[in-house]
């Protein structure tokens, strides 16, 4: 059975199921925001069909999702766009206003990396094509500016730390997912991943998490969400044991 989780203070102000959905886009947004991806107008954003988000969220129906959205985009904490070059396309495109990314502890630049908006860095644009509502759309994005000398991604830590986090993943999918968006954060965050310092860290998980697939997961989550560079225990405690349903978003 999947867990979700929310925000206290957001669940005050939103209600729980608006705290619960905002919850999720900040992983979702996080995540983008560590691989430099879908970055448009200043911020960060996601995407996903109301049909994808209803088999996310099971337990609400297409009306349901439509109201939490709508009222989260009139109160001002939900920001919609649509960055398809297909206008007819009906994917919808979400970001969190700067509010919701303080209570994240997260700030996204007013303006785009070059000082101006709708631009990319001069020099530096680049393409992809993702599947989108069924359409294959090729929009234009921009990678983040790596500061001087250079910026490492998870794609180029260390031979044996890689090897170190294969072992630790043992074939599992989606834990080496986990440990992946937290190793991008790491590296935006400039943190050391030498052998010793990821042993340290992946010895640190297996303690907070008690050797539990599910909680273990649990905590790299929370540090993604938070773009924490460390692991650190739950709040509230231990999560149960959970199962994910299939992923669609980007």
């Amino acid at each position: 059975m999947m867990e979700f989780h929310f925000n206290a203070e957001l669940a005050k102000q939103y209600g729980v199921d608006g705290a619960i959905f905002l919850h999720c886009m900040a992983f979702w947004v996080a995540k983008n925001r560590a691989n430099g991806r879908h970055y448009h107008e200043g911020r960060y954003w996601t995407y996903n069909t109301l049909e994808a988000l209803s088999k996310l969220f099971p337990f609400w129906s297409r009306r349901q999702l439509e109201r939490i959205i709508n009222g989260l985009k009139e109160a001002g904490a939900l920001l919609a766009g649509n960055f398809s070059e297909d206008r007819t396309d009906r994917t919808r495109w979400y970001a969190l206003a700067d509010c919701i990314l303080e209570v994240y502890g997260e700030s996204e630049p007013p303006i785009s990396r070059n000082g101006e908006m709708h631009f990319t860095d001069r020099g530096q644009p680049f393409h992809e094509t993702v599947k989108c509502n069924k359409e294959t759309v090729t929009y234009q994005i921009d990678p983040p500016k790596p500061p001087k000398g250079g910026q490492r991604g998870s794609a180029e830590l260390d031979g044996a730390v890689k090897s170190l986090l294969a072992e630790y993943a043992a074939g599992d999918t989606e834990l080496a997912e986990a440990l992946d968006a937290l190793m991008e954060i790491r590296a935006a965050k400039k943190a050391v991943d030498s052998t010793r310092a990821v042993t340290t860290l992946l010895n640190r998980l297996n303690r907070l998490s008690d050797n539990s697939r599910e909680v273990k997961l649990q905590i790299l989550e929370q540090s993604v969400t938070n773009s924490w560079k460390g692991i650190f225990p739950l709040k509230g405690g231990q999560a149960q044991t959970r199962k994910e349903p299939k992923r669609y978003v980007e």
